[in-house]
């Protein structure tokens, strides 16, 4: 079975855009992409004293949304992972709590 990360970014182009980020033979290895480039993301946007909720925002605004689906259960996103959720999440971290 196949795994293939994608994300859409919608912030650019009229239009939302889809980018391949890679196919991978375990739902694990996909999650673990997926939330490396939502974390790279979030570590490039965070600026010292910034809040969780500020830097969850620009994520929301100007980060490209990962989706991870299956090639056999024709599914948009896999059980377990939910981009927003773990952007939300990491935002908390990042920002040492601050709300």
């Amino acid at each position: 079975m196949t795994y293939f990360v994608e994300g859409v970014s919608k912030h650019l182009e009229a239009q939302p855009q889809v980018r391949r980020i890679g196919e991978y033979k375990s739902v694990a290895e996909a999650i673990a992409v997926a939330q490396k480039s939502i974390e790279q993301f979030l570590r490039g946007e965070f600026k010292r004293g910034m809040d969780a909720t500020k830097l969850f925002s620009l994520y929301e605004e100007r980060g490209e949304h990962i989706f991870i689906f299956q090639d056999e259960a024709k599914t948009f996103n896999v059980a377990g992972f939910d981009h927003a959720d773990y952007a939300r999440t990491l935002a908390g971290e990042i920002s040492g709590g601050v709300k």
